[in-house]
């Protein structure tokens, strides 16, 4: 059995294994992708390295996909003592490719790549931890105060064409062409349906007019924050603030992580951090031939 039919088999059996890993996943967001496993003396899995590629013999690459957060390495049982080798070993073992793009999950920041001719940089998310309280600054309370009297609803997405729209604007409002086509956001909530591991949320107010809206993951641990817009002429309703609150508290209250999925934006980051959200940095691997 090949190393990607056995990681389907073993992705079944696991609950575990962060979204961005599983392979259903994997099969709707990546052009291609592949696995690297590392099996002990009775034949179990003990390490995987997934990864997503695209371009033709010459132009192979290595690259995270759009709606994709995460690209890493994962252990199984393994002490962190041979964590290290096992990652080397696993490396050395990838496809040539011109390119290669890795970021790293929060518990793997001890690996590290630069002896195989990757190079590091730091990204930073915004997370709230699962046994954390939240501490909203003045402005997310008058917001949320603000919902609360004006009666605002929270509401899973009836219409997913307009929601889309709603998630896009943010792009449009930056003059960025939206990365995913309506079709291919419409594909993979069809496909993935039966996994209950995405949620599209929309913000209405008592004349059902949505306001903000926001598509979020969620696996066994954590719950993570894709995309959000909202619409342009509500701007100063704090839609958006009353509900990300709602949704954060939902995810503690399941006892879960809620991991923003980081931003360089000053004022997003900002805007994050009002939630109480801890700025935590992740590791991104590179390399490059060119």
């Amino acid at each position: 059995m090949s190393d990607k039919n056995s990681y389907r088999n073993f992705c079944k059996e696991h609950e575990k294994i962060p979204i961005f890993s599983q392979a259903f996943w994997l099969n709707e967001v990546a052009e291609n992708w592949d696995v690297i496993l590392e099996q002990n003396k009775n034949n179990e899995i003990i390490a995987a390295l997934p990864f997503c590629w695209k371009g033709n013999f010459i132009t192979q690459r290595i690259y995270l996909p759009f709606l994709n957060f995460y690209q890493s390495i994962l252990f199984f049982n393994v002490d962190e003592k041979h964590q290290q080798e096992i990652a080397e070993r696993l490396f050395n073992k990838l496809p040539r490719t011109i390119k290669s793009y890795f970021k790293f999950l929060l518990e793997y920041d001890n690996i590290q790549l630069n002896t195989l001719g990757f190079s590091k940089e730091n990204y930073s998310t915004y997370i709230i931890q699962k046994n954390e309280q939240l501490q909203l600054s003045n402005n997310h309370k008058r917001n949320v105060k603000k919902g609360i009297e004006r009666n605002y609803q929270i509401k899973e997405s009836k219409n997913l064409k307009q929601t889309y729209e709603m998630l896009v604007s943010t792009f449009i409002r930056q003059k960025i062409k939206s990365k995913i086509s309506f079709e291919a956001f419409q594909k993979i909530q069809t496909s993935i349906k039966q996994h209950q591991c995405c949620k599209i949320v929309d913000c209405l107010d008592n004349e059902n007019n949505i306001l903000a809206s926001v598509f979020i993951l969620s696996d066994n641990q954590t719950v993570y924050y894709m995309l959000g817009g909202y619409e342009t002429k509500y701007k100063n309703s704090g839609a958006m603030t009353f509900l990300l609150h709602h949704l954060i508290k939902e995810t503690l209250d399941k006892n879960k992580t809620f991991n923003f999925c980081g931003s360089s934006n000053k004022n997003i980051a900002h805007f994050f951090e009002g939630f109480g959200a801890t700025k935590t940095s992740i590791n991104i691997w590179k390399k490059s031939i060119l």
